[in-house]
C-alpha cells in the first residue's frame, strides 16, 4: 500500500514540475517575442539606459508587475 502512495505521489510530481517547465518554456518564448519588438521599435517611445533582457523586467516594463 505504502509503495503504491510513494508511485502515485511521485508520478504527480513528475507531472507538476512538467507543466511548470512549459509554463516557464511559454513564458521565455513570449518574453523573448516581447524584446524582439522593443528592440525594433514597437515599444511605445520609453527609452531605457541600458536594456533589460530579464522575463521580469519584461514583465515589469511591459505590463507594471
Amino acid at each position: 500500500m505504502a509503495k503504491d502512495l510513494t508511485g502515485i505521489i511521485r508520478s504527480l510530481q513528475c507531472t507538476a514540475v512538467n507543466r511548470c517547465r512549459e509554463r516557464l518554456d511559454a513564458a521565455a518564448l513570449k518574453a523573448r517575442d516581447l524584446i524582439r519588438k522593443g528592440e525594433e521599435g514597437d515599444e511605445n517611445g520609453a527609452a531605457h539606459d541600458k536594456p533589460e533582457y530579464g522575463v521580469t523586467s519584461v514583465l515589469k516594463r511591459r505590463h507594471g508587475l
